[in-house]
């Protein structure tokens, strides 16, 4: 009787391990037909995971295969916050665990636009700027309405950090096609002219501004900035 209940014991669990084997594979098989290639990043996580702290890989797998997607991004994104915020890992040690989680993180959950700013930041901050770039282009591409991805792409980062002013004039020109722009917009486009050199550009940016707006206080600035330009040439 106690062989018997043995042999049941693990019979169960023989069909549970089978179940959640069935569950993963078809989660990976629909993934590879759906992006038409293996979910690299976050097998890495996994592997990496299993060897750290093997129930959280246990929590990840068994919530991945269940199909609780938000679940799993909801936890690579707790687990980037924490590797950013492991002052005993060095820049590119960081860089290491973060890059593969946020990826991971962005392709699990597409709209999930916390996720890509938050990427791009840690990315930003640790030194990989054209990894941050790169994160950033995915969100916009899949959230293009996610204005404040545009704004840290081209006005922080091309801006002033790569000094880049010619791709972010061309990425506000596509964000004022959207709709619902925030007009703070307009008056980046006209900053970025005149960044690039193209004063003449600036300055009609500002005439189109002045003329548009209601806002007395955006008039008072396009009308300071006209008089600053049109001074500057003569």
């Amino acid at each position: 009787m106690e062989k018997k209940s043995y042999k049941v014991k693990y019979l169960e669990i023989f069909l549970i391990m089978s179940l959640i084997s069935l569950f993963v594979g078809k989660y990976f098989l629909e993934h590879s037909l759906e992006e038409k290639k293996p979910h690299l990043p976050l097998r890495k996580i996994i592997s990496s995971l299993s060897e750290e702290n093997p129930e959280e890989a246990t929590v990840l797998v068994t919530a991945l295969s269940l199909g609780f997607k938000e679940v799993v991004a909801d936890f690579l994104f707790l687990q980037s916050i924490q590797y950013f915020g492991d002052w005993e890992l060095g820049e590119e040690a960081k860089f290491k665990k973060i890059y593969p989680v946020i990826q991971a993180m962005v392709s699990i959950a597409p709209h999930f636009v916390p996720g890509y700013s938050f990427g791009a930041l840690a990315l930003d901050e640790i030194g990989h700027v054209n990894e941050a770039i790169e994160i950033l282009n995915k969100g916009i591409k899949n959230n293009p309405r996610a204005f404040e991805l545009w704004l840290y792409r081209d006005f922080t980062i091309r801006l002033f950090k790569t000094h880049e002013y010619k791709k972010a004039i061309e990425g506000i020109k596509l964000a004022l096609k959207q709709e619902g722009y925030p007009p703070i917009l307009e008056r980046i486009l006209a900053y970025a002219y005149e960044k690039d050199g193209q004063t003449d550009k600036a300055l009609m940016q500002w005439k189109k501004i002045l003329k548009s707006t209601r806002d007395l206080k955006i008039k008072e600035i396009c009308q300071r900035h006209i008089k600053r330009l049109t001074e500057g040439e003569n």
